[in-house]
């Protein structure tokens, strides 16, 4: 790596992406007779409201990837919680079973 550059780490996204369809509210638009617009959007939660970014066909791809970083990052996180749990709970009854035969 060249002196001074910065390796980004990778994009890491909490959400889901989801089409949006919607009526613009013009008399004379097509959606008006049921034929909605369609976008693409990020929707996540923020504070127990749910948020809504809007994509562009090539930022889709890109959503969706690091949603599914965050989806492993997060099943990672919880397996070594459980373990951790695991290894809390023997140390306890090791513990107890110390003080008992005392």
């Amino acid at each position: 790596m060249a002196s001074g550059s910065k390796q980004k780490a990778p994009l890491i996204i909490r959400g889901s992406v989801v089409k949006v369809r919607r009526k613009c509210g013009k008399e004379d638009c097509r959606c008006m007779q049921g034929k909605m617009h369609q976008t693409w959007a990020l929707s996540y939660s923020y504070r127990g409201r749910t948020k809504m970014i809007p994509l562009r066909p090539q930022h889709i791809s890109i959503a969706r990837k690091a949603i599914n970083r965050y989806k492993k990052e997060m099943a990672q996180l919880e397996s070594k919680a459980l373990n951790g749990i695991k290894q809390l709970h023997a140390t306890v009854k090791t513990l107890k079973k110390e003080a008992y035969n005392e």
